[in-house]
C-alpha cells in the first residue's frame, strides 16, 4: 500500500497565528494549488481527511480522481491549542509558551491537549487507514497529525515528530511495499 500525505494549503490567516482546532478557511488561490496537486497524484482508492474545513475542502477536490469516497476521521484533527487558538504567537504570554515548549509531549497549552494525546489519536487513525482494502490511499491533514503519522509508520520515537517539516500544500509518500514502511519523499 502507498499512503500519500498532503498538508492542507495555506489558511486565510493574517500574521503568525497559533491555530490547530481553529476552523480557518483556505487562502485565496487554493483551488489552483489543489488542481496542481491533483495533477501529480496517481489513482487512489480512498481519501481520508481531518474534519477541519481547510482539510475537508481540499480532500473533496482531490477525491474527484479517487475510486472511493472521502472518509472524515476525527482522530486526524489538529492539536487543540485551547485558549491560544487564533492568537498571534507574539500575544501568547512568553512564560506560558516557554513552559509548554520545554515539554510538548506532556504539557498542554491552557485548555488544550498534549502531543501525547494527539499521538494516541493518530495511532488509532493509522490503524484504520491500514485496514482499507486499497493499493493507494490519500490522507489530507494538518502538520501536527501528519508528522505524528510519519513517526508511527516509520516506527520512530514519538517525540521525533518535531524533526519533520511539512510545507503547506505539500505531497509526501509513505510506501509499505517493501516489507516495512519507508518515506519515499516529502514536501513535493
Amino acid at each position: 500500500m502507498d499512503v500519500y500525505l498532503i498538508r492542507h494549503t495555506r489558511p486565510d490567516l493574517q500574521g503568525a497565528r497559533c491555530y490547530g482546532r481553529l476552523d480557518a478557511e483556505l487562502a485565496a488561490g487554493w483551488g489552483e494549488e489543489a488542481a496542481a496537486l491533483a495533477a501529480r497524484l496517481p489513482a487512489v482508492q480512498g481519501v481520508v481527511t481531518s474534519p477541519d474545513r481547510r482539510c475537508r475542502e481540499l480532500a473533496e477536490v482531490l477525491a474527484a480522481g479517487a475510486t472511493g469516497a472521502v472518509t472524515v476521521d476525527a482522530d486526524l484533527q489538529d492539536l487543540d491549542f485551547g485558549t491560544w487558538e487564533g492568537l498571534l504567537w507574539a500575544d501568547i504570554p512568553r512564560h506560558e509558551s516557554t513552559w509548554w515548549a520545554k515539554d510538548l509531549w506532556n504539557r498542554a497549552p491552557p485548555g488544550g491537549e498534549t502531543y501525547a494525546a494527539l499521538h494516541a489519536r493518530v495511532t488509532a487513525a493509522w490503524g484504520r487507514i491500514l485496514l482499507q482494502n486499497a493499493d493507494a490511499v490519500l490522507v489530507v491533514g494538518n502538520a501536527g497529525p501528519l508528522r505524528a503519522l510519519l513517526t508511527i509508520a516509520l516506527e520512530l520515537p514519538p517525540a521525533s515528530f518535531v524533526r519533520f517539516h511539512l510545507e503547506h500544500g505539500s505531497l509526501s509518500l509513505l510506501s509499505g511495499n517493501s516489507g516495512g514502511w519507508r518515506l519515499e519523499f516529502a514536501n513535493r
